[in-house]
């Protein structure tokens, strides 16, 4: 236990040096958003996603495709995401029980950083949250859990037609007592 609050200790530490700003003046009060270009109004994203973790106190990990819908606000995004992966639970050192894991989830994330080499580009750094429910169906077992993703991503945007976005995020996923990883690269429009 002490393993994981240390863990998500240094990632607290790591995503606030990634978005702490320095001002010159602290007396001036700038509208600091007025600086980067908004997230769309609205947008979709589909994408390949991986997962890797304990399930029960044995290792899980699968792969599968993810389907995105974002409303744009600003800097801030809001999202409802559904994906459909593989499931396999490593049962003893050679075997393993394959299955499928379902997940929706409802999040946001945060502008916290844009770099715009040229007008119709940019590359973005963001932070992202989520809450979701995730079915894991197995061969002889199923279960059905919540879980709370939190993460980063990198992200190169066009801002005029085609508005396309190329994004990849890394989350923390925390899901009753057990702690995964999930990775995945998505193409928006």
């Amino acid at each position: 236990m002490s393993c994981v609050l240390s863990g998500v200790r240094h990632i607290a530490l790591l995503l606030i040096a990634l978005t702490a700003t320095v001002h010159a003046d602290p007396d001036e009060h700038e509208d600091e958003d007025a600086y980067f270009a908004s997230f769309p109004t609205a947008s979709f994203a589909v994408g390949m996603n991986g997962h890797g973790g304990r399930v029960g106190g044995k290792p899980e990990g699968g792969l599968g495709g993810v389907l995105e819908i974002d409303y744009g606000r600003g800097r801030w995004q809001y999202l409802a995401e559904g994906s459909l992966e593989t499931s396999n639970v490593q049962t003893t050192m050679t075997t393993h029980v394959a299955g499928i894991r379902k997940r929706g989830a409802l999040g946001m994330r945060w502008l916290a950083r844009q770099f715009i080499p040229f007008e119709p580009m940019g590359v973005e750094l963001y932070l992202r949250g989520a809450a979701g429910l995730e079915s894991y169906q197995w061969v002889d077992d199923k279960m059905t859990r919540p879980d709370l993703d939190l993460g980063l991503g990198v992200a190169v945007r066009m801002f005029r037609r085609p508005r396309i976005t190329a994004r990849f995020d890394l989350d923390m996923v925390f899901a009753a007592g057990d702690t995964g990883i999930a990775a995945g690269m998505v193409l928006g429009w």
